[in-house]
């Protein structure tokens, strides 16, 4: 699989992949083992999620909570592809700005998924916690506990996302291959005119092969400034 290390400031950088929606195994929702009917509403509530992120309703009887905890649910699931594709991955190609060298570019790589490996880490005992709150605490409120559900759902992505990092930092080999695409990406985000720094932003995205670049490195570039 490709892995872009994509720059997001003047010196800052932010990992991205763009493949389909990752597969989540096993689960049945009328399995007699919790754990499984848990997967198993996961399952579908990214699925549902994703068609309506694509413009699709699939389920268009649900109530409005259902249909945002799906979808914020499925939104998670984007920021958080990368790590869940690479729970399953062997070998991986990091393409970096030509301006860095393939080792820098390795070592930031590996920071970046070392932060993951420990934020995902956190959140997860989080939510695990407030699913075992909300879990009792809503129990007696007719209809299906959807608040807990999606602390359920938040604490089992983010368990996901913490095994893929690790697996990136442990259990993947990389190769690294520099490219003047993603170094056009960093000369844009210098531009003053927004309107020209997204479409070289974009050109640069359409020459790797990635639809969605521009959007991506725009968004978590504005974060950065933010911060």
């Amino acid at each position: 699989m490709d892995v872009y290390l994509v720059p997001a400031g003047a010196s800052t950088y932010a990992l991205y992949c763009e493949m389909a929606a990752p597969v989540v195994s096993g689960g049945n929702e009328h399995a007699a083992s919790w754990i499984e009917r848990m997967k198993g509403r996961f399952r579908r509530a990214v699925d549902e999620g994703e068609a309506s992120l694509n413009g699709h309703d699939p389920a268009p009887e649900r109530g409005r909570l259902r249909r945002l905890v799906t979808r914020k649910l499925a939104e998670a699931v984007a920021e958080q592809r990368l790590l869940w594709h690479l729970r399953q991955a062997t070998d991986a190609r990091l393409l970096y700005p030509d301006t860095l060298t393939a080792d820098g570019a390795i070592s930031l790589a590996r920071a970046e998924f070392a932060a993951d490996y420990g934020r995902h880490r956190r959140w997860m005992i989080v939510d695990a916690l407030l699913t075992a709150i909300t879990g009792p605490l809503l129990f007696l409120v007719p209809g299906p506990n959807l608040v807990s559900w999606y602390f359920t759902f938040r604490a089992i992505g983010h368990f996901f996302s913490m095994r893929g990092a690790r697996r990136a930092l442990a259990g993947v080999t990389w190769t690294a291959e520099p490219t003047p695409h993603l170094t056009a990406v960093a000369d844009a985000l210098s531009m003053s005119d927004s309107s020209e720094r997204e479409t070289r932003i974009d050109e640069a995205g359409q020459a790797l092969g990635l639809t969605r670049l521009a959007s991506f490195v725009l968004r978590v570039a504005g974060r950065t400034a933010r911060t």
